[in-house]
């Protein structure tokens, strides 16, 4: 069968042929499934972190636990169990609370692969019964402590690296809990995967300090122009097409550093070009007008994306957006924070905005400017994750680094968003809360 187009450029759940190894990058990920460590891969979105993991763990052989912004850890912990064959029995607790007593437990039933037990009696200890087909063993535990997940996994035998896809849909409180949790884990050597978007540097470690060197962390950002060469031209032999060296230069350059807008741009370059598969004889493709036309494509299906995701955090939370003191005007500081965005454009946020900055430039603007406070700052950049998750913006577009106190833009694709988009007229067409 001959190679198909989406199997070598685009983005995608799947692996695609374009694929190339980076030694700062995929050494560091190699060296990190050797030790026990648990590993945390982070970055933009569309920037490589499924395509990293998965070209070294296979995702069909191990555990997969694609989190949403609806997800608990009791979900987390359940689906983890069940994918490694423990049936659960309907009846265990639905309690949530960590303060929950060590009297509040579940009930489930690990279908064990082997025939012959005996009975041991007593609390959180294994009573053992036959069934028709299964010898199971019923086992009572808290189905919200990591260490009875891990006794469970290791009586079943259980090997596998558990994958979690998403982390940043949780909310930052179910990513504090599984801090703490992931150190249990890491000592009872229960490996994890966890694929987050995020710039920032020891994010777990400041939810949990005890993680300080139980974790490797591998940023898959930044990619350099000679990576971005190399997955041109290997994507290119796959398809017995040559770019010229022109073309991939300004590739690189609209693409933003974001090898996901690449991936997209050669795709749409192909498409215009007619290429939709591997060509019988070798090919040339041209400049004009096909760079032209990807770029066109992009910034149409961009803008749509990020012109609704703006709106939306600019309207903020109904809770925060109608509070008011003394008779005045609410601060409505998401709709400051996006008129900022879109004020500054590329260059203002290309290299992240600081905080002080981002402070002055929404006082400059706003109708209480003395009444914004450095704590009112901490209220809306500390609630961004949970605002765009409320909005359902996924992924999410921006983020704030407390490390650096630093205002990021964590999508990809938002760069090239900034760059093509008429900003002016997405301001001119933001709503504004104070004509309401």
């Amino acid at each position: 069968m001959n190679t198909k187009l989406e199997e070598i450029f685009g983005v995608s759940s799947k692996a695609v042929l374009s694929y190339v190894e980076r030694d700062t990058v995929d050494k560091s990920f190699i060296e990190a499934l050797k030790s026990e460590k648990e590993i945390i891969v982070y970055g933009s979105s569309k920037q490589g972190k499924t395509a990293l993991v998965s070209k070294y763990v296979r995702y069909d052989k191990n555990v997969v636990v694609s989190l949403s912004p609806k997800s608990k850890i009791l979900d987390i912990y359940s689906s983890i169990l069940r994918q490694a064959g423990v049936t659960i029995q309907n009846n265990y607790s639905e309690s949530t609370a960590r303060e929950a007593t060590l009297g509040v437990v579940g009930k489930f039933k690990a279908m064990l692969p082997f025939v012959g037990s005996t009975e041991i009696e007593g609390k959180n200890e294994l009573k053992s019964n036959v069934s028709k087909d299964y010898e199971y063993e019923e086992v009572p535990f808290n189905l919200s402590l990591p260490q009875d997940i891990s006794e469970i996994l290791k009586k079943v035998k259980f090997r596998q690296i558990i994958i979690l896809e998403n982390f940043h849909y949780l909310d930052d409180d179910i990513q504090k809990e599984f801090a703490y949790d992931l150190r249990s884990f890491q000592e009872m050597g229960i490996r994890f995967i966890i694929l987050g978007v995020w710039r920032e540097k020891n994010k777990m470690v400041q939810f949990n300090g005890d993680l300080l060197d139980r974790i490797e962390e591998i940023p898959v950002e930044p990619w350099l122009e000679e990576d971005f060469i190399k997955v041109a031209q290997k994507g290119a032999e796959q398809l017995s097409i040559i770019f010229p060296q022109e073309l991939l230069n300004e590739c690189h350059d609209v693409s933003f550093k974001s090898i996901g807008v690449l991936q997209e741009i050669l795709k749409e370059i192909c498409i215009s070009a007619g290429i939709l598969e591997k060509q019988k004889v070798l090919t040339h493709i041209s400049r004009n007008p096909h760079l032209h036309n990807a770029i066109t494509k992009k910034a149409e299906d961009y803008l749509v994306r990020h012109q609704r995701a703006l709106e939306a955090i600019a309207s903020g939370n109904s809770n925060s957006s109608t509070s008011s003191q003394q008779g005045l005007l609410p601060l409505f500081l998401p709709y400051y924070l996006i008129k900022v965005i879109l004020e500054s454009g590329y260059e203002g946020l290309a290299n992240g905005m600081k905080r002080s900055v981002l402070q002055a430039k929404i006082q400059d603007i706003h109708h209480r400017a003395n009444d914004v406070r450095a704590s009112d700052m901490s209220n809306l950049l500390y609630s961004l994750a949970k605002l765009q998750n409320h909005k359902t913006i996924s992924p999410p577009i921006i983020d704030y680094d407390r490390n650096t106190k630093y205002l990021q833009i964590v999508d990809s694709t938002f760069y090239f968003f900034l760059k093509n988009a008429d900003l002016t007229e997405i301001l001119q067409e933001l709503p504004s809360p104070l004509d309401q």
